[in-house]
């Protein structure tokens, strides 16, 4: 089948963005309905909503690749030789974190800050969703969707193309202004953007991206 027109396509991802986007405004439901909700009725709520975006973006990148896939992606199903490139990818954005961290700016990136605000709030809930739920939806939206909307076509160009573009949008998704932060953010989703092309398989990034997320929260922990 042939893939949809570029127009098509660019306003059909504008829609996944703002569904995107939209359901983070549930993560400050308590502000919203003005009530003070226990960990549990929240963690609940979090899970109920993303749990139906996460549903709704799996079912759209499955017709995607089914009726528009020339690279292949999503049809080795197979892990062998899969983890070790999870690893790597996991390991060389530390490593990368390490050696830019001396560089950034005192405190941290806007998101951050947001996510620090709700975590002393609502631990369990945003826990469940940066750790778990929000890794999904982002692999799926901003490598899954989005390379096989825009770049699925053979070559290096489109290659490098693929790989900073949606490293580019992850950055900006979390860090919606210039600065160092922005390029941080990038770099890190152009190394998760790296690690699909490789793999072509949507679940290594999210498994990449969840052992990313986790070790970060689990650091939160601790400083509590």
């Amino acid at each position: 089948m042939t893939s949809p027109t570029l127009t098509r396509r660019i306003l059909y991802f504008i829609g996944f963005m703002l569904l995107q986007n939209f359901s983070v405004v549930i993560l400050s439901v308590d502000q919203i309905l003005g009530v003070q909700m226990s960990q549990l009725a929240y963690a609940i709520v979090i899970s109920l909503v993303f749990l139906a975006v996460m549903v709704y973006f799996i079912r759209q990148y499955q017709h995607q690749i089914q009726a528009y896939n020339p690279r292949g992606f999503g049809l080795n199903l197979s892990m062998k030789g899969k983890i070790s490139w999870i690893i790597l990818t996991v390991v060389g954005v530390y490593i990368f974190l390490i050696v830019v961290t001396p560089l950034l700016p005192a405190g941290n990136a806007e998101n951050q800050v947001e996510i620090n605000k709700l975590f002393r709030q609502q631990a369990l809930g945003i826990t469940l969703y940066g750790a778990v739920l929000a890794p999904i939806i982002e692999e799926l939206l901003y490598r899954g969707i989005f390379m096989n909307f825009f770049w699925n076509k053979q070559g290096r160009k489109y290659d490098v193309l693929a790989v900073v573009t949606s490293g580019l949008l992850f950055g900006l998704l979390h860090e919606p202004q210039f600065s160092l932060y922005l390029l941080v953010y990038s770099g890190i989703g152009m190394a998760f953007g790296a690690l699909y092309l490789k793999t072509k398989d949507i679940r290594c990034n999210m498994i990449a991206h969840i052992l990313y997320n986790s070790v970060t929260f689990l650091a939160m922990f601790a400083t509590m």
